[in-house]
């Protein structure tokens, strides 16, 4: 059956064509195009008026004179977009529904005239966040017709054999405009120009005494309206018998006429409303398939109507196995999809027929098994998430006696991340992931906690098994990874705690964990911690540190111890600034512990103002007591380079104390580097402008040292003491320690070794070339009271390594 057909027999039934438009949509709307283009609303569905932010007395307004301009600008580029390609136009937007986000898709179907213009569009619109819900009742469509016939008008008009006008009646008047004084002695022809051939036959036919029915004409009134008639024209005769005159009885038939021109643009509204609907609308009588429309065709595989229609409805739809308002459609391939189903009865041919509403719950069912896996798992790494992990350690606890937590943290992954970026970033992480899931078993459940944070929650019989599990994990998570073409080497901690020291709670075997991670990172890294009752006293010790670090400069509990540093070949010293607080209470404070809270409480600057005029004054000291060329070394937190002020306040204090800044050496780490590598490489070049000596500590732990020695604006590097210490345990350490040297001197480097502690360490490292030496083999890091006599006795410690 022909699409128009179908409409016209939906149509018979005026009340069945709204509750088919209400079964299908939330809001419908009749936009009528005017110049400009300008959208005036015609019609709305009254109960979706909230929906649209419309009221009642909004109906006949245009969009620009209701809503506030960004949102008119918004609707207005969608309307234009069908009337510059006549074409139908689909877009979501949000839905306005009280305390809920929903959205709404629209669809702009445009109405075009006997021109070619579009001068209605008709906007169709659907809530679609709602898949599972049972189908609202649409409100009615609109009104397109008021009634085919109200009134009638019937007027007449006498006129003699040539046309001219000799009488009128008062309906002929209020059809045309004109009195009958205006009409008199007047040619019909003039009114009907161009119909004057046609009158000139139909006189002739008058004259010969034939009548004319019917004829359907069209006219312009006074106003300049176009008006619709019906004309039956009669012969007048005269008492012998001859036409004498005509007497037209005209029938105003504009309403028939604009009521039909709107049915037939209803009839193509509803062909593309049901052509163009997402779902599957189909038609059955008595189980048989007799309409299906293009949206159907698709989801069962059909090219047209004729491969479906006269089959079986069973053949294609039959109720799932479930106790939902579910059921299974099976394409004629045999795919199978999940489909919700509406039906409404309907007359057809005589008939009843079901109308049925069909839509696909296949992409609601796969962002259902989305969100149930977002609901346990993360997303980036599939492992399990933190709630999942809560739930699986409660069972684990319930179930077995010997539980353990392994959390493993990546040291510095914000700084990998921000140096790789985010995309880099998320690849290791992946990449950790995998070599976890290594592990995985019955008794080993894996779980991401935080950006950088992995749990492996195990069950074991004997700590043995935890100890090989820990091993083999180390050496798992330590072997390099390429990332971007970049081989990348990290380090972890793992904090390790037991269910039988958290009272079975899974918080608080959590809460033990992060304790135990905490402390490892505070003693270095690539470290295996164990969850211990007296890491209590650590973090409250860390909270009172945290209290009392902002009064320790006013009450003077800082001091400066200084290490030297030795250049054998030509017989210099230096020497380094280190900080040391003296606690009233808890005695020498290690700057691992306080340095890191200061740096977290912001308070690293006040603390970095401190050291640096407190070294200028003992370096003064030193000048007058015999050692006019010592430089002075200062390290610089990364925290102090996020200070803009940094560079100021250096130079102040240098002018203050009548410093010299060739007198200097800052030591700064990649950390510092890294961060915010342009303002850093600025900040150092006027350091270096200055006269200031810039050096790398801890060289060789980053990941970026090779890659960026050559970037920066530096002048010396010093080698990590992790490297010094492993010189006599293996040749791999040595020639790693070579190879920094010979690179530092092609980049025109002077090289520092910390750490150094043997008389073997000495020799290996002025074998290989490097400049200067630092550790306990000279000296340990000493107050300034001991510094002149640690200094006469390390000018002797020298003078055998120089011969």
């Amino acid at each position: 059956m022909k699409h128009n057909q179908f409409v016209e027999k939906l149509l018979a039934d005026e009340q069945l064509w709204f509750t088919v438009m209400d079964q299908l949509f939330d809001i419908v709307f009749l936009m009528k195009v005017e110049e400009g283009p300008r959208f005036r609303y015609v019609h709305v569905s009254p109960k979706a008026l909230h929906l649209a932010s419309l009221a009642e007395e909004d109906m006949g307004k245009c969009i620009d004179d209701i809503y506030p301009k960004s949102v008119a600008d918004h609707l207005n580029s969608r309307y234009r977009k069908v009337v510059e390609t006549k074409g139908v136009v689909t877009y979501r937007d949000r839905m306005n529904v009280t305390n809920e986000k929903r959205t709404a898709e629209s669809t702009l179907i445009p109405i075009v005239d006997e021109t070619g213009a579009v001068s209605y569009i008709l906007s169709l619109t659907r809530d679609v966040t709602e898949l599972m819900r049972k189908e609202e009742q649409y409100d009615e469509i609109y009104q397109l017709f008021h009634s085919l016939f109200t009134h009638s008008h019937d007027a007449f008009i006498m006129f003699d054999l040539s046309g001219r006008i000799l009488r009128v009646n008062r309906e002929l008047e209020q059809l045309v405009g004109w009195k009958q004084d205006e009409l008199l002695e007047k040619d019909i022809a003039q009114f009907l120009p161009e119909y004057r051939l046609e009158l000139e036959k139909s006189l002739r036919q008058l004259q010969a005494g034939k009548s004319l029915t019917s004829l359907p004409l069209s006219l312009a009134n006074k106003n300049g309206k176009k008006v619709y008639v019906s004309v039956n024209v009669t012969p007048l005769f005269g008492k012998n018998g001859d036409v004498i005159a005509g007497l037209s009885i005209i029938k105003n038939v504009t309403d028939l006429v604009e009521v039909q021109e709107q049915l037939r643009r209803s009839e193509e509204l509803y062909r593309k409303v049901v052509e163009f609907l997402p779902d599957t609308v189909m038609i059955q009588v008595n189980g048989i398939i007799t309409y299906m429309n293009p949206a159907g065709l698709k989801m069962v595989n059909a090219k047209q109507v004729s491969e479906v229609k006269g089959k079986k409805i069973n053949d294609f739809l039959k109720k799932a196995d479930s106790d939902r308002d579910e059921w299974t459609m099976t394409s004629l391939n045999g795919e199978e999809k999940v489909v919700k189903v509406n039906e409404m009865t309907i007359p057809y041919y005589r008939k009843k027929a079901r109308f049925l509403v069909i839509h696909d719950l296949s992409e609601q069912k796969s962002k259902e098994k989305e969100i149930a896996f977002m609901v346990q798992y993360d997303s980036l790494t599939g492992l399990a998430n933190r709630n999942y992990l809560s739930e699986k350690l409660k069972e684990f606890m319930l179930a077995y006696k010997n539980v353990a937590v392994l959390l493993i943290d990546i040291h510095r992954f914000k700084f990998i991340n921000d140096f790789l970026g985010y995309l880099n970033g998320d690849e290791l992480l992946r990449k950790v992931a995998n070599r976890l899931k290594e592990f995985e078993s019955e008794r080993t459940f894996l779980a991401r906690i935080s950006e950088d944070e992995f749990v492996v929650a195990f069950v074991y019989d004997q700590k043995d098994e935890l100890r090989q599990l820990l091993d083999k994990l180390d050496a798992c998570l330590q072997e390099p990874y390429f990332i971007a073409g970049e081989k990348l080497n990290i380090t972890t901690n793992i904090g390790v705690s037991y269910a039988a020291d958290a009272e079975r709670s899974v918080e608080t075997l959590l809460s033990n964990a992060h304790k135990a991670v905490y402390y490892a990172k505070m003693n270095g890294t690539n470290r295996i911690v164990e969850y211990d009752p007296h890491m209590r006293d650590i973090f409250a010790k860390k909270v009172r540190l945290e209290n009392d670090l902002q009064q320790a400069i006013e009450n003077g509990e800082f001091s400066l111890y200084y290490q030297p540093k030795v250049n054998v070949v030509s017989g210099t010293l230096s020497v380094e600034s280190l900080i040391r607080w003296k606690h009233p209470q808890l005695g020498m404070v290690s700057p691992a512990e306080f340095i890191p809270i200061a740096e977290e409480t912001n308070r690293i600057d006040e603390i970095g103002k401190w050291v640096l005029r407190q070294a200028c004054r003992d370096l003064k000291r030193l000048e007058k007591a015999g050692f006019p060329h010592l430089k002075m070394a200062v390290n610089l937190s990364a925290r102090q380079f996020q200070n803009k002020d940094l560079e100021e306040v250096v130079c102040r204090i240098l002018a203050e104390e009548n410093m010299n800044p060739t007198s200097f050496i800052f030591e700064i780490t990649e950390t510092a580097i890294m961060k915010e590598p342009s303002e850093v490489i600025a900040i150092l070049q006027k350091f270096k402008q200055l006269g200031i000596t810039i050096a790398i500590d801890d060289f060789g732990v980053s990941y970026s040292s090779l890659n960026y020695l050559n970037r920066f604006p530096i002048d010396a590097v010093k080698i990590d003491r992790s490297f010094i210490r492993s010189i006599s345990e293996g040749r791999k350490s040595e020639e790693i320690v070579e190879a920094i040297i010979l690179l530092a001197h092609k980049l025109n480097l002077f090289v520092t070794a910390e750490g150094v502690e043997t008389a073997e360490q000495v020799r290996f490292l002025l074998e290989k070339g490097c400049e200067e030496i630092q550790g306990y083999y000279f000296s340990a890091p000493v107050p300034f009271e001991q510094l002149l006599d640690t200094l006469g006795k390390v000018q002797e410690l020298m003078k055998p390594w120089r011969v």
